[in-house]
């Protein structure tokens, strides 16, 4: 069976919640959560892109795989899905414009046989506003230290900077659009695949047009925004909010969450095409559809922004849309890893069915604890002491538990969803939750080992 896997990078659950004041409206993943295996509690194991990415290309927790903010490669000995798939015979490709997967980071690749960059047609000139933006980004800063602007190995960084901000302008939609070309062409000639594409538009900027990221200035909150957002969005790129005496209106706030939740709606629509398209040529019909998000992003909550420095709720509820054609439709509200995606991937690949994987309630009832970590982000010295450490957490349908080096601190997701009241306790008061749940006692002891390391 071939396989499609879709993440979308940066989309929280919590903006597709229609009890949340101001969520998007999203009428296709409504939809499509009538027309697949949904998961209401679905958990990236990191808070970022690339560890997240690893342990679904691994089935591996970030401490395992390595591929982290202290490492930015992946040098694991463990095989990718992609490796794996690559070595039966399946096309695997990576479609995107995410400079995570351009290549430049070792191992992140591994295993895809073709890696398509795709720009929008309309970005082929600089924008001063996404050079800015480039400039704020601390990846692009070590290259330019490491080796002076003007050295001739800035080639690569001038390369790096103008397809960086040539990345801003949205051209998902011509990414979903090579997906259809690439299935359609490897159903013509017979051939398995497996085609990853991870989705940029809901990604700050947050674009909240289909071909800019202004918005359109005939109108006074069009003139308004886009007047603001230069001033805004560059602090947030350079991790301002990760030091001392950083302070965001909340008129700025609502802004930027605008813009995020009219981006959400906007990829609602693109994916309603591309689905509609799939389905009528007949593409989904031997096909597993995964739809779904590396980590969710932060506007204020815990004083954090975009993705960094959290294990809260904010950052690893994402959504989870799984459509088998040989699989009815359900919702499901155990709790989950993308990570198990890995063995769904697999195991539908190989042809040894999906028995044994999260779609099944045995193997979900044996993992019912997500598992969660953040390793910092070592190169910026002057952040606050609170977000200069690493973080583990361990999630169930009712309690949370986050070790920090400030002690340890219990959440009661039922009635504290967002996880504004936390209550310090001994790493014991989580493993009491778990027994009185009747959690499996292996999974509540992988966790405890999990915290305690």
């Amino acid at each position: 069976m071939n396989i499609v896997l879709l993440v979308i990078d940066s989309l929280r659950s919590q903006s597709l919640e229609p009890t949340v004041g101001g969520s998007a409206p999203t009428p296709f993943l409504a939809r499509l959560a009538g027309e697949s295996v949904s998961f209401r509690r679905a958990h990236a194991t990191e808070c970022w892109t690339l560890p997240t990415h690893l342990s679904m290309f691994t089935g591996l927790l970030p401490s395992e795989h390595g591929a982290h903010f202290h490492s930015m490669a992946y040098t694991g000995q463990a095989p990718t899905i992609a490796e794996l798939l690559a070595a039966e015979g399946f096309r695997t490709e990576i479609v995107t414009r995410n400079s995570i997967f351009d290549g430049s980071m070792p191992g992140v690749t591994r295993g895809f046989q073709a890696n398509t960059l795709v720009l929008s047609p309309r970005s082929s000139g600089l924008n001063p506003l996404s050079v800015v933006l480039a400039l704020s980004k601390p990846r692009f800063k070590r290259q330019i230290l490491t080796t002076g602007f003007f050295h001739a190995r800035q080639r690569q960084s001038l390369r790096f900077l103008t397809t960086f901000a040539r990345a801003m302008v949205p051209a998902d939609r011509e990414a979903l659009a090579r997906v259809l070309t690439r299935m359609a062409e490897c159903r013509q000639r017979q051939q398995p695949y497996f085609v990853f594409c991870n989705l940029y538009d809901v990604h700050a900027p947050y674009s909240p047009s289909l071909h800019s990221m202004f918005r359109s200035p005939w109108s006074v909150r069009g003139l308004n925004d886009n007047l603001r957002f230069p001033f805004v969005m560059p602090k947030l790129g350079g991790h301002r909010y990760l030091r001392a005496g950083f302070r965001m209106s909340a008129r700025n706030r609502a802004m930027l969450l605008a813009r995020y939740h009219d981006a959400i709606m906007l990829m609602d629509a693109k994916l309603a095409t591309f689905y509609e398209e799939a389905r009528s040529a007949g593409l989904l019909d031997d096909t597993l559809l995964v739809i779904t998000s590396d980590h969710g992003e932060g506007f204020g909550e815990h004083d954090l922004y975009l993705h960094d420095a959290s294990v809260y709720q904010t950052h690893l509820h994402v959504p989870l849309f799984i459509r088998h054609p040989d699989i009815a439709s359900a919702t499901v509200d155990d709790v989950v890893s993308t990570r198990d995606l890995f063995g769904l991937l697999r195991s539908v690949a190989l042809g040894t069915g999906w028995r044994g994987t999260l779609l099944e309630s045995a193997y979900r009832a044996a993992r019912p604890i997500a598992l969660a970590e953040h390793f910092h982000y070592d190169r910026l010295p002057d952040a606050l002491p609170a977000f200069r450490q690493n973080l583990v957490a361990a999630i169930t349908a009712e309690h949370k538990i986050i070790v920090r080096k400030e002690g340890v601190f219990h959440y009661d997701l039922e009635r504290d969803p967002h996880e504004t009241t936390l209550a310090p306790g001994p790493i014991e008061v989580f493993a009491r939750s778990c027994r009185s749940l009747g959690l499996c006692n292996g999974a509540t002891q992988r966790a405890l080992d999990h915290l305690r390391r």
